[in-house]
C-alpha cells in the first residue's frame, strides 16, 4: 500500500491512515477491539513516531514516540503544537475527537 488506506484485521483491529511502502507512515488511527484502546497520532516505518494521542478505558494522554517508544508524556493538549511541523498541525483537529467519535470515523 502506498498514500491513504484502511485495513481491519479478523481480531478486530482497524487502521486507518497513510502508507508508505505497505508499512504504517504518516498521520493514522489504530483502534485495539480487545483490549479496547486508540492510537490517534503519526507512524512511521510502521511505528508510532511523532506526536499521539492514546486512549484507554481507564485514561486519554498525548505522548511522542520515537521509533515505536513512548519518550515523553505531555499536561497539556497545547504543549503538543510544539512539537509538530505545519503538516502535522493540520491533522491537530482529529485530536480533539474521543473515543465515541473514533469509532463512529472507523466504521464508516
Amino acid at each position: 500500500m502506498h498514500g491513504y488506506g484502511e485495513f481491519s484485521w479478523k481480531d478486530g483491529k482497524k487502521y486507518a491512515g497513510f502508507y508508505k511502502n505497505d508499512k504504517k507512515d504518516g498521520f493514522g488511527i489504530y483502534y485495539w477491539e480487545a483490549p479496547n484502546k486508540i492510537y490517534i497520532g503519526f507512524w512511521k516505518n510502521g511505528k508510532q513516531d511523532g506526536i499521539g494521542k492514546y486512549i484507554t478505558e481507564e485514561k486519554t494522554f498525548f505522548g511522542l514516540w520515537k521509533d515505536g517508544e513512548k519518550v515523553k508524556l505531555f499536561k497539556e493538549f497545547d504543549e503538543i503544537k510544539y512539537f509538530m511541523d505545519d503538516d502535522q498541525k493540520k491533522f491537530l483537529y482529529l485530536f480533539y475527537y474521543d473515543k465515541k467519535n473514533i469509532k463512529k470515523f472507523l466504521n464508516q
